[in-house]
This record gives structure tokens, C-alpha cells and sequence, in this order.
């Protein structure tokens, strides 16, 4: 016999909508500091989130262990997608990345640049990208630079323009 009632169905409703609507993972931004007009061509992008690094066991008495958070985890990686114009607007910027050292200052949006509730954040960041193909049967799908951010993220969340 099943444990859940319409009743107590209700109440998980009534807590969850109280939490709020969900956050739909298209309804972002990732746009790079001194290339604010490339926003529109990231496809994807890391999501920063603050935990510790990792865990620590901790020895106890007869063999036993417990587990205690390693520091804060703030050197952090993930991959991110640029979609590529038929100019090379992508591939001239991270060249134009690299002749500057590189390194970037990036922002996670939770919107768009000129509406959103809050972004975070990225300090240090970098992109090194995979080696792309290119496909002569492929009519369907646009080309894209796709490889690894590593970035730091302290969590810095700045409030947004609307609520």
C-alpha cells in the first residue's frame, strides 16, 4: 500500500511552489570582460558553485573513521561552448586572449547581461579548446569551439536589475 495521499501529495506542492519557480538552465549568460558583444555566442558554459574541496577522514578509536570538508574548493573547471561565425569571430577573440596573456575576468549570468536576477563572478579565467572537426557529410549542425574553462570562483554573487 502506497503512503501518499492527495493530502500529502498537496503539502509537497504547496512547500515546493513556496520555494519558488525553477531555474531553467537555457535562461543564462556567460560574457567575457573587454568581449561584451560575444555573449550571443556561447552555447554553454560552467555554472560556478561554491563546496568544499573534497573530504578528510578522520581516524576514530577500534578502526572507525569519520569525515570532515577539506577548505573551500575556489579553483574550479568546467566546459564551456562557443558557437563560431563564418567570419571566425570566436576563434579571432581567443587569439586576441591569448596576445593579452590569456586570461580573462568572465560573468555568469542568471539572464542575459541587460536583464538578470544576479550573476556571479569569475576571476583568472582561461579556456583551453579541444581540436574541432570539421565534417563534409555534416549539413545539420552549426560549428562549434568546445574545451575546458579553468577559473576561480569566490562567491561573488552581484544582485541583479530585476526581481
Amino acid at each position: 500500500m502506497g503512503v501518499n495521499t492527495a493530502a500529502y501529495l498537496n503539502g509537497f506542492y504547496d512547500t515546493t511552489r513556496a520555494m519558488g519557480d525553477k531555474a531553467v538552465s537555457s535562461d543564462g549568460a556567460f560574457e567575457i570582460e573587454g568581449f561584451e558583444d560575444m555573449w550571443l555566442l556561447t552555447k554553454s558554459f560552467p555554472w560556478p558553485t561554491i563546496s568544499p574541496a573534497g573530504e578528510i577522514e578522520v581516524p576514530t578509536p577500534l578502526g572507525g573513521g569519520m569525515w570532515q570538508p577539506q577548505q573551500v574548493k575556489v579553483n574550479l573547471q568546467g566546459q564551456i561552448t562557443l558557437m563560431e561565425t563564418s567570419l571566425g569571430s570566436v576563434s579571432n577573440m581567443l587569439i586576441r586572449l591569448i596576445a593579452q596573456g590569456a586570461r580573462f575576468n568572465a560573468k555568469a549570468y542568471e539572464g542575459t547581461p541587460d536583464r538578470y536576477r544576479f550573476y556571479h563572478r569569475l576571476k583568472d579565467c582561461f579556456i583551453q579548446t579541444d581540436i574541432q572537426d570539421r565534417d563534409f557529410e555534416n549539413r545539420s549542425q552549426i560549428l562549434t569551439i568546445s574545451g575546458t574553462m579553468y577559473f576561480h570562483y569566490f562567491g561573488e554573487k552581484i544582485v541583479g536589475n530585476i526581481t
